[in-house]
């Protein structure tokens, strides 16, 4: 986020009593925070430790909202998730049978690929039509068998950048990917999809890890 300046006190210098600067306290709103963090940054009556120190404090307060927004949003899926566990098992004593899905059951249905050919075609796609900054290989991918569903992970793939918010931080942990990295894989996962029969999605998730989500199907 850049260094202290220096000269003057941290109030801005002089006599008299220093101007409070904003720093984000008790807002909750985030672009309210990326507003107040943007006018401080262009605030040339601000010193430049006055501009840092702020700047700062404001990001810690961006980066502690989208910290709760993914906790709050992972709590509200296990307790969906709950609520659905415990509805099942009361209808099931009551004997009340599931409704019919309308969709095909993946594990009804026979797909056109093994999931060992899937997997390994994914990961020739994705580090072939992919660009990416640096070189991934067929080690840098992490599959893991979730019972229902295979999940090839991997980091780094694509182009990755800071928000706007965390534009001047290092080692930020919620890069984004760039938009040209996301079509790149959607191109390779519908693709992929089409051959293997299989419904393959995606995500990406904290410290650049993209994971890919390949249900399980008849004769897996």
């Amino acid at each position: 986020m850049g260094g202290r300046g220096s000269g003057g006190s941290r109030g801005g210098g002089g006599g008299g009593t220093a101007k409070k600067i904003p720093t984000g306290e008790g807002i909750t709103d985030k672009q309210e925070l990326i507003n107040l963090y943007n006018s401080i940054s262009g605030n040339s009556n601000l010193s430049i430790e006055q501009r840092v120190q702020a700047m700062h404090d404001i990001n810690e307060r961006i980066k502690e909202l989208d910290a709760k927004k993914a906790e709050d949003t992972k709590q509200k899926r296990l307790d969906a998730l709950a609520k659905a566990r415990a509805k099942r098992a009361e209808n099931l004593k009551k004997g009340i049978k599931p409704e019919k899905k309308k969709e095909k059951d993946p594990k009804r249905t026979k797909p056109k690929m093994s999931m060992d050919s899937t997997v390994s075609d994914l990961k020739y796609g994705l580090r072939r039509d992919v660009v990416t900054d640096g070189y991934i290989s067929n080690s840098d991918f992490r599959v893991e068998d979730y019972g229902d569903s295979i999940s090839v992970q991997v980091r780094y793939l694509g182009k990755w950048k800071n928000p706007s918010h965390a534009r001047y931080e290092e080692d930020y942990d919620w890069q984004e990917l760039h938009s040209s990295s996301r079509k790149q894989i959607d191109k390779v996962v519908k693709k992929m999809s089409k051959q293997s029969g299989r419904k393959i999605t995606w995500s990406s998730s904290e410290k650049n890890w993209i994971d890919f989500d390949i249900p399980k199907m008849k004769g897996d």
